[in-house]
């Protein structure tokens, strides 16, 4: 660890203990220098590192102070206990009403990202699936039932790789929609009886 990154953490936990509390001044330049027995360029590197951090602003001709909205670690919730017996969930009827009335053409579904069926180029479709379905070699329609169609498992690795991410191809699953890749996701890390943690109001 680099010495302006280590001033830094000795700062940074100085305002996470509320040492130093939001909208208060942190030691100047001159006096960080001084006091710590640093370069003024030390501690310009930290400040410029607590500032990317959202620890710190700068003030035109008055320093740097704690942000109002310090970025702080959030603390971990208590563990609850579980209970003794499962609870059936159910879905609200409401909510069955409220995707009953997508189907009305006259509703405007403000709550979705859905976009008109009627911006469906549909025609275009039928033609495309219709050359791709009689050029698409008969094995094909079962080969990839399983593991997924190669292609879209390398886009989508690329896509990872993109963003950082090194995903082999073998560790994705292609899932029919969100609802399946939910449901196998909760079969692999819980068992019946598990408390599971959902945002409210959630989908």
């Amino acid at each position: 660890m680099k010495r302006y990154e280590k001033f830094a953490d000795e700062i940074a936990e100085l305002i996470r203990t509320g040492v130093l509390v939001p909208g208060e001044k942190v030691p100047s330049v001159r006096h960080a220098s001084r006091t710590y027995g640093v370069s003024p360029s030390t501690v310009f590197l930290a400040y410029y590192l607590l500032e990317d951090r959202g620890l710190i602003q700068a003030r035109a001709r008055s320093g740097y102070f704690v942000r109002e909205h310090a970025k702080r670690p959030l603390h971990e919730p208590d563990i609850s206990l579980r209970p003794a017996e499962t609870t059936e969930v159910g879905v609200s009827e409401l909510v069955f009403s409220v995707l009953g009335s997508l189907r009305n053409p006259d509703t405007v579904p403000f709550g979705s990202a859905f976009p008109s069926a009627d911006l469906f180029p549909l025609q275009r479709l039928a033609r495309s699936m219709a050359q791709s379905v009689r050029d698409m070699p008969t094995r094909e329609v079962i080969s990839e039932m399983t593991t997924g169609n190669p292609d879209l498992l390398r886009q989508i690795a690329l896509r990872y790789m993109v963003g950082g991410v090194k995903l082999p191809m073998e560790e994705l699953v292609i899932t029919t929609g969100a609802m399946e890749a939910l449901n196998l996701c909760l079969q692999v890390v819980t068992e019946p009886g598990d408390l599971v943690a959902i945002e409210a109001p959630a989908f």
